[in-house]
Order: structure tokens, then sequence, then C-alpha cells
């Protein structure tokens, strides 16, 4: 037990430092700036998705509720009217052509920002040298990758709102039994699309090559951490009241404070993974394409 408080506190101590010396803020103004303006185009691509299986109505009304739940319930409304402003317009073939393009262009430049900063935590980058061809199919498998993740997290919303509308369908009937049930299955689901989300950005976005089981560990912290501070984050936007002090735009400020420090956590959960693989002996070496580099600290005087 000794032993097992004192690696834990070298490893947290290591990536308090390391995480200091870095650019967690930048890197997550940036993910947190892109975020919000590609909202309405994710939106739209969200709920025509959904309305192949239920109704607009109801699907809107589902995403509204698990952004609510998931951020903090004030800017559900905000979200609400986002989505039957947008929903108005008339939303032909190029209306939901636009909304993909600007959704794929947002989630490649997100993408970029978010493995830039974790290659930064790894401290690799890209050889100047390297042919582009050998790159872009690089970068090519890695985009995949992330785009069938992006589908898989797409089609677990969608489950999740056909769980709930489902359940709604059968509450009267089996209110008794259904209720607890339908709450754990929610959860454990929810718990698993986390945990597989983190995991799978360790392991795949970074030009590094980290092996499944430190990117399991990584995944299970930042879970950690971000289930955590889920609760301290909207402990402090209701304290503060950010939606009465900025107004109409207060909702969508919450929402950017949200994106912003999610993405701090994910920065954060990868320099405690870091750590944890050097405590543990196992070096991380660069992909093909990429190369070491050391932090070099530079001293500022008046």
């Amino acid at each position: 037990m000794k032993n097992f408080l004192k690696h834990t506190w070298q490893i947290l101590k290591n990536a308090k430092k390391n995480f200091q010396h870095g650019e967690p803020i930048v890197y997550s103004a940036a993910i947190a700036f892109f975020t919000i303006f590609s909202l309405p185009a994710i939106l739209i691509v969200l709920t025509l998705t959904g309305s192949a299986f239920f109704s607009e109505e109801k699907v809107r009304q589902e995403i509204v509720r698990k952004i609510g739940g998931l951020i903090n319930p004030e800017a559900s409304g905000q979200i609400n009217d986002l989505l039957e402003n947008v929903l108005d317009f008339p939303v032909g073939f190029w209306g939901i052509f636009v909304a993909i393009v600007v959704v794929i262009k947002s989630a490649t430049i997100i993408f970029f920002i978010i493995q830039k900063a974790l290659n930064a935590v790894w401290q690799v980058r890209v050889k100047p040298n390297v042919k582009y061809i050998r790159f872009l199919k690089h970068r090519l498998i890695t985009l995949a990758m992330v785009a069938g993740l992006g589908l898989l997290l797409v089609l677990s919303i969608l489950l999740n709102t056909i769980i709930a509308i489902f359940s709604e369908q059968l509450l009267d009937t089996f209110e008794q039994y259904f209720t607890p049930i339908v709450r754990v299955i929610n959860t454990a689901f929810y718990l698993v699309v986390v945990f597989g989300f983190f995991t799978a950005v360790h392991k795949v976005l970074p030009d590094a090559r980290i092996s499944w089981k430190d990117a399991l560990a990584g995944g299970a912290i930042t879970s950690i951490l971000f289930l955590i501070g889920k609760q301290v984050i909207n402990l402090i936007l209701g304290s503060i009241k950010i939606v009465g002090i900025y107004a109409a735009a207060g909702s969508l400020v919450v929402v950017l404070l949200w994106v912003f420090y999610s993405s701090v956590i994910l920065i954060l959960g990868a320099e405690v993974t870091k750590a944890y693989a050097n405590n543990r002996g196992r070096e991380v070496e660069p992909t093909e394409i990429a190369q070491k580099f050391e932090h070099t600290e530079v001293e500022t005087g008046v």
C-alpha cells in the first residue's frame, strides 16, 4: 500500500510539472472556439439522422435533454432555440450537404489541434523532411480511425435516444420494473462510451506508439477526471450564474466553457498517462513520420 501511494504521488507530481510546462490553455481555447462555430451544423446532422427513425420533434427534445443533463440545465434552453431556428430554414439537399461539409471541416481542424496538443505531451513532432505522400497516407489512416470513432459516437447518441423514447412508451405499463433497468442501462452505456472515447483518442491520435495497456490506463484515468470534473464544473457554473451575467449569450458561453474544460481534462489525462508509462519503465517511441524532441525553457528578463 505504501509503495502504491508513493508511485501514485510521483506520477501525479510529474504529470503536474509537465502540464504546467505545456500550453493546455492555448490548445483548449482553440478547440472550444472551433467547436462552438460548428455546433449548429453538428446539431443539424444529428437531428436529421435521428429523424430517420423517429419524429424530428422527439429527436430534438431528446438531444436538448441530453445536452442539458451533460452540460447545464440552463444551456438546454439556448440549444433548443438554436435547433428550432436552424430547423425552421428550408433544408434541402444543398442545406444538408453544406452542414455535412462544415461538420467534416470543423472536425478535421479540431482533430489536428487535439493531435498537436497530444504530440506536445508525448514530446513528438512530424519530421521536417518526411515525404508528403507518406505523411498524407499516415494522416488519412488516422483520420479514418477518428471518423469511425465519430460515427460510433453518433450511433451511441442515437441508440441512447431510442432507449429513452422506447422507455417512455413502456413507462405507463411497466413503470415499477422498467424505470430502474433503463437508468442502469443508460448509466452503464454512458460510462462505456466515455471510457471507449478517451481510450481511442489516447491510442490513435498522437504520433507515438502507445501500447494498449497505456491507452486503456489513459482512458480510465481521463474518464475518472472527466466524471469528477463534470460535477465540479456544474457546481461552479451554477453558483456564478453565467447565463444571467451574459444574458442571451450566456448559454453559449456555458457550452464554450464546458468544451474548454473537457479539452483541458483530455490533455491532463494524457500527461498522467505519460507519467504512468514512464513510471512503469515504458518509453514511448514516435511513429515512422515523427521524431522526439525535448522541451526547452526560455528565460526572460526585464
